[in-house]
């Protein structure tokens, strides 16, 4: 199977170094011309394209500091503190990445990438047997984020910014992130329900226009639909490392 899933690009493999080297001395049908596969153009490249943070230590720092502001603000909503300890941990473990985002928005934290380099196929083949443990270690880093879904975290915090959010309807964003009702196994779904109902039914009391309510709905939704494995890949698992997030994450909520 192709890695390119683009039309037109079944072939890429039999124009390039590797599939020479594999079929040298093979022979091809007079008259046929391959395009070389440096020439061609593959219009999914973008979506392959992975970044990382410029300065990962820094921004782990921040981001960690802003999600432990966000769960003692949790921590203190009453209706939250009443809900059984295994409920609360499957609420934060749905939430904390869109929680995260919105956080960073109100906290003023801003990030800067870079695209990463990934040895090509070709490299990894020749250098498979050597220095396994040094190869060992370089697969157990992480790779990057792709490139546009970190445009769109980027844009939407932008966003955010430009509708100047008070420190009320952060509260109220936040509170109808945290409880989230579809999260699975939850004890007190219909309560962890109606309380998503009351932070919503809250923010529209708070702003009391349709247009205010309705672009912050719009917020609301796209916080709803943040790549949770995105945001770790972005802030924590670079310094973290791949299996730790969680346990990361889980530490910062038990912090007294």
């Amino acid at each position: 199977m192709s890695s390119c899933e683009c039309p037109g690009t079944e072939d890429t493999g039999q124009g390039s170094i590797l599939y020479s080297l594999l079929n040298k001395g093979s022979q091809r049908p007079l008259g046929r011309t391959e395009t070389p596969a440096a020439h061609r153009v593959c219009s999914c490249a973008p979506r392959r394209k992975l970044v990382a943070i410029r300065a990962p230590q820094l921004v782990f720092k921040a981001a960690s500091g802003v999600l432990v502001k966000t769960f003692r603000f949790v921590k203190n909503v009453p209706c939250f503190r009443g809900l059984p300890a295994e409920d609360q941990l499957r609420l934060v473990r749905n939430s904390w990445a869109p929680l995260l985002v919105l956080g960073l928005v109100q906290d003023s934290v801003d990030f800067d990438t870079v695209e990463t380099q990934q040895p090509s196929l070709l490299h990894r083949i020749l250098t498979r047997d050597k220095d396994r443990q040094q190869r060992t270690a370089v697969d157990m880093q992480d790779p990057g984020v792709p490139v546009g879904d970190v445009e769109g975290i980027k844009t939407f915090m932008k966003k955010c910014r430009g509708l100047r959010i008070t420190v009320k309807e952060y509260a109220f964003l936040k509170g109808a992130i945290l409880f989230t009702p579809e999260v699975t196994e939850l004890e007190c779904r219909d309560y962890i329900q109606e309380l998503q109902r009351e932070a919503e039914r809250a923010l529209y009391e708070h702003v009391r226009t349709v247009c205010r309510f309705g672009k912050l709905r719009v917020i609301l939704h796209t916080l709803r639909s943040v790549d949770q494995d995105a945001v770790a890949g972005l802030f924590f698992r670079p310094v973290t490392g791949p299996s730790s997030v969680d346990a990361h994450v889980i530490a910062m909520f038990n912090e007294r």
